[in-house]
C-alpha cells in the first residue's frame, strides 16, 4: 500500500479490516505506518463492518482516522451505521 502513495496527490487510503468471504485480516496499523512514513498528511479509513463482533477491534490499536461500522452486524436495525473519526482529524460537513 505504501508503494502506491503519491506524496502531496494521495489524500486517502481506505481499508477493509476483515473480508466478508475469506476471512482475511488485514494488518491495518502496520499498514498505517507504512502509508504515514511516506506521507504523514494521508488520512487513513477502516471499514470494520464486518469485523465488529467477531475480532477485537479498538481503533486506537488501529491508529487510523476514520472507522466505519455498520450496526447489523451485532445486533442494531438494518440501516444504523457509525463513523469514528480521530480528534483533530478533518470532518468537512457535506451538506
Amino acid at each position: 500500500v505504501a508503494a502506491a502513495i503519491r506524496p502531496g496527490k494521495t489524500a486517502l487510503v481506505s481499508i477493509m479490516l476483515a473480508n466478508n468471504e475469506v476471512g482475511a485480516v488485514q494488518p491495518v496499523s502496520r499498514i498505517v505506518e507504512s502509508v504515514k512514513a511516506v506521507d504523514a498528511g494521508v488520512l487513513v479509513h477502516t471499514d470494520a463492518a464486518q469485523a465488529v463482533g467477531k475480532i477485537d477491534v479498538d481503533v486506537s490499536e488501529l491508529n487510523v482516522d476514520y472507522l466505519t461500522l455498520v450496526g447489523h452486524k451485532f445486533g442494531a436495525p438494518k440501516g444504523v451505521a457509525a463513523l469514528f473519526h480521530r480528534e483533530g482529524v478533518p470532518f468537512p460537513s457535506m451538506l
